[in-house]
């Protein structure tokens, strides 16, 4: 699995500086992203539900989450190198790549993708779908006002999330809540348009 950079506003040489500088500390340490990641994601879980004694994390995971935190903090160093500190608040840092073609879609291929998915939605799903959600994040991916790129994804997976459960409020029309999604993917095209 390989390793993504969550920066808004960061140039495409800025987010590959980062990735470098992780990949140079997880190569130095000796241990996969997949497996510092899962160090990190069982350390917070531990912390998130009270730290509970008799779930304490082994020696090994927490040397795994160290691994990972030190090249998150060094990835975002070096992408953010000069950068003022309002700048670096629309920076989350790492990221574990689970689906490449739909975490790395380009703008316009995210867009057509996110269209695709609502066109084939019968609204019958028992298990929400997260692709909508991964490609409204990879098409507003270079918006800086983070803000307004998170008020653009939250519109289309809430408008989506109705359409691909619709089958719970079966008394409903479904097509409303499609237009709705298409309404919400219009928006974020608009909204998400690269300045000239």
């Amino acid at each position: 699995m390989d390793i993504l950079m969550d920066a808004r506003g960061a140039t495409p040489e800025e987010k590959q500086r980062g990735l470098a500088a992780a990949r140079a500390v997880l190569g130095r340490i000796g241990i996969t992203a997949e497996r510092a990641a899962e160090g990190s994601f069982t350390v917070e879980g531990w912390d998130d539900a009270g730290f509970p004694p008799d779930q304490e994390p082994t020696e090994e995971v927490y040397v795994a989450a160290e691994a990972w935190w030190a090249a998150d903090n060094a990835a975002i160093e070096a992408c953010c190198e000069g950068w003022p500190d309002e700048k670096r608040y629309g920076v989350n840092g790492l990221g574990l790549i689970h689906d490449p073609e739909t975490q790395l879609a380009d703008r316009a291929t995210a867009l057509a993708r996110m269209r695709f998915i609502v066109a084939e939605e019968d609204g019958q799903q028992e298990f929400h779908d997260n692709r909508p959600f991964l490609l409204a994040l990879a098409a507003t991916a270079e918006m800086a006002d983070g803000s307004k790129a998170r008020e653009l994804v939250d519109a289309v997976t809430i408008a989506y999330s109705s359409l691909a459960l619709a089958g719970f409020e079966p008394n409903e029309p479904i097509e409303p809540k499609r237009l709705a999604v298409l309404d919400a993917i219009d928006a974020l095209e608009v909204g998400s348009a690269p300045l000239n």
